[in-house]
């Protein structure tokens, strides 16, 4: 069993100690986390007739857990894709008025890590956003990411992080986010190192990666037909196949 204790614990951690220690509780031992294989699936439509708009995840599996410095470079990216009214997915396909919300985000697992893309589109403007999505992943793959891009990510994954440990309940969640997975203790100090050592390089061979394993699946929600979703993921699939 792992748990956090957070708070104003000056004069009784010693108190606290005491208490957890008279504890009377089995010995056990953690088992392994279950490991999927994963293949890539047929595009998915879930049909709703009172759905007017397209709402889709589209989801890439590398079969291996991303170190810190890996994931910290793909949360970068995914701000500079899709983090702002200026990112370089949402940004520009709410520019056109293709996309009511875009998102892009990176989780990392013990045996594998996804990217993952989605967002709510209008059925007559999918293309138009699938049209950007692949335009910017392709720069992306090609190495065309600034270093002002880089820059600006790292500045706002910086304030983000000091901001995000204002209440207790922020604090808890920075420890138990790593601690009750894998029983590593993130240290609060180092993480602005550990940005600001985010790397272009480790970016663009991280992203690259995602697409050379070409395992992903495309899934969306909406009254349209499957013919519609098939068209989309065929777009999505050239990012594979033009390596």
């Amino acid at each position: 069993m792992r748990f956090v204790i957070a708070g104003k614990l000056h004069g009784r951690k010693s108190e606290l100690k005491r208490q957890l220690e008279e504890w009377e509780l089995p010995t056990g031992e953690r088992f392994e986390a279950p490991q999927d294989e994963f293949k890539s699936g047929k595009p998915t439509l879930i049909r709703r007739k009172e759905a007017s708009n397209l709402t889709f995840a589209w989801s890439m599996i590398v079969p291996r857990e991303l170190s810190d410095e890996e994931s910290d470079a793909m949360n970068c990216l995914d701000h500079i894709l899709t983090g702002t009214m200026h990112s370089r997915i949402y940004g520009a396909a709410r520019k056109k008025g293709l996309a009511y919300g875009m998102f892009s985000d990176t989780s990392v697992g013990f045996h594998d890590s996804s990217w993952d893309f989605g967002g709510q589109v209008n059925l007559d403007t999918a293309d138009g956003l699938f049209d950007i999505i692949v335009r910017e992943l392709k720069q992306v793959l090609e190495g065309n990411i600034t270093e002002a891009e880089i820059d600006a990510a790292k500045s706002y994954a910086l304030g983000r992080h000091q901001m995000g440990a204002q209440t207790v309940a922020q604090v808890s969640n920075f420890y138990t986010n790593r601690y009750f997975a894998d029983g590593v203790v993130k240290e609060y100090e180092k993480v602005p190192d550990s940005i600001n050592g985010t790397s272009r390089d480790i970016m663009i061979r991280t992203a690259r990666e995602f697409i050379g394993h070409n395992i992903s699946v495309l899934a969306g929600v909406s009254s349209g037909e499957r013919s519609e979703i098939v068209e989309l993921n065929e777009k999505l699939a050239t990012l594979f196949t033009e390596k």
